[in-house]
């Protein structure tokens, strides 16, 4: 078998960010470095769905192929809208004087992930995917 995967339930609080790396960490032959970028971004999304979603729990589902050698997440929320935000690009653009919180998740999906989406449920909640290549 080529492929682990593991998923959790976790409940909407600040430690939630921490449950879900140990999710990822639970996970058998994933590298070194594509734990800490899937870490990484796990954090950022499942802290924004903490931040912005409705409902006491979120959910984690992790993966990974270890012949393509591709780390695969997912979280889920009850929002089923995720909004843009401010791209912390487009405040620099505009010359903002102050950072902004807003979107810097986003910005690091873009930079760090090899794919990453978006994918509504319904008017149940949202998933956000992200994909981490090795090598």
């Amino acid at each position: 078998m080529h492929a682990h995967s593991g998923i959790a339930v976790l409940p909407r609080h600040p430690r939630a960010a921490a449950d879900a790396r140990h999710v990822l960490n639970r996970i058998p032959s994933v590298g070194h470095d594509e734990t800490d970028e899937a870490a990484l971004l796990l954090s950022e999304v499942v802290s924004n769905a903490v931040r912005h979603a409705d409902g006491p729990a979120i959910e984690v589902a992790v993966g990974y192929d270890r012949e393509a050698r591709v780390v695969t997440g997912a979280v889920f929320d009850t929002n089923p809208r995720m909004g843009s935000g401010d791209r912390s690009s487009r405040a620099e653009e505009v010359g903002a004087e102050t950072e902004m919180e807003t979107g810097r998740g986003l910005d690091l999906l873009d930079a760090v992930a090899g794919a990453w989406g978006v994918a509504t449920v319904g008017d149940r909640g949202t998933w956000v995917w992200l994909q981490i290549h090795a090598g």
